[in-house]
């Protein structure tokens, strides 16, 4: 009985885990923010820093 419940638990987990690694940085709705000048990962609604100008 306590077996059964266990497989039982670790399959939920397992299942989790998977639709986890699915949803992880964008990749569920195809979308990754990247520059495109550098290729660096954008974090935020702001300009990338490598487009910004020095003064």
């Amino acid at each position: 009985m306590i077996s059964k419940i266990s497989l039982i638990f670790l399959a939920f987990i397992a299942i989790l885990a998977m639709f986890g690694k699915l949803s992880t940085a964008g990749r569920w709705l195809g979308v990754t923010k990247k520059c495109r000048a550098c290729g660096r990962h954008k974090i935020g609604s702001g300009p990338c820093p490598c487009t910004k100008k020095s003064t």
